[in-house]
């Protein structure tokens, strides 16, 4: 407002102050602000281009925000993926030891009672059932056990003895055989990563094996015994074999539960009972 004013002051001062004069004179004293307008005109182009450099600054200094969004949006995504999945991880690992724990076998045992008669001088013994109850991961460790001794003794081989005996204990063993894989099957399912281009394939088999390594963590010799042969009929081969591989879920199976080490061992590929090497 002020340098409105200021202009138009001069404006009308100059105005008055040369009225009078001759045409010549004034046309020779505008040209004298000639070179001040050429100033003028000069600093309004730099203004236009400062203001360009600044817009473009501004401009850059906003995709760098977006960016920074995006990321901070790519880590959140991955890290709601993960919770969701860890919720339904060990939800199933809960599940998991539940059902282990309420697996039971009952049998009966003979026993010998005494019965003393008179003076004790004789004795006859006659023969009594007494009942046995077996719980939890020593049922895996009783039934195993029971199957190895049949193969040893028996006259079938060892996977109709082994499917023979999956038989008697498919109520409880077909619950935690079909638990047990829907979990390493999350694992193999799960995308942990919103952009998995940006990370290595070696660093999604990592993730992935971690989590399957809590679940071996969980699983007993015995255990490992059955799910080594279960896998080997037609219970497991087709789906779960592949990836008892791939993770290495046999890793910690003691080799003294293989009825056949040479023979039946060599029908896991190699992977099973040790892992790849990722550097």
């Amino acid at each position: 407002m002020i340098a409105s004013v200021l202009i138009i002051s001069a404006w009308i001062y100059t105005y008055y102050q040369l009225k009078d004069l001759d045409p010549n004179i004034r046309g020779t004293f505008g040209d004298m602000f000639g070179s001040i307008n050429a100033l003028f005109s000069g600093l309004a182009l730099a203004g236009i281009i400062i203001t360009i450099l600044l817009q473009q600054k501004e401009l850059r200094l906003q995709r760098q925000e977006l960016s920074e969004t995006r990321k901070e949006f790519k880590i959140q995504n991955e890290t709601l993926r993960i919770q969701r999945f860890e919720n339904t991880f060990f939800s199933l690992l809960n599940i998991h030891h539940k059902i282990v724990s309420d697996i039971d076998y009952r049998y009966y045992k003979s026993r010998e009672k005494d019965f003393g008669i008179a003076s004790y001088s004789f004795q006859t013994k006659t023969e009594d059932k007494e009942v046995v109850v077996i719980e939890g991961r020593d049922v895996f460790r009783f039934r195993f056990n029971r199957f190895k001794e049949s193969v040893i003794d028996g006259e079938m081989g060892w996977l109709e003895l082994y499917k023979e005996h999956y038989e008697m204990a498919q109520t409880d063993f077909g619950h935690y055989f079909r638990n047990l894989y829907r979990m390493v099957k999350l694992v193999e399912t799960t995308d942990f990563f919103y952009d998995k281009n940006s990370i290595s394939e070696s660093g999604i088999f990592k993730t992935k094996y971690k989590y399957t390594s809590i679940i071996r963590a969980q699983v007993s010799d015995y255990e490992l015994a059955w799910l080594f042969y279960n896998c080997l009929s037609s219970n497991g081969i087709e789906k779960f074999k592949p990836l008892i591989e791939k993770y290495s879920l046999l890793k910690n199976l003691p080799e003294n539960l293989i009825l056949d080490v040479e023979n039946h061992k060599s029908l896991y590929d190699s992977i099973a009972f040790k892992p790849k090497t990722y550097s």
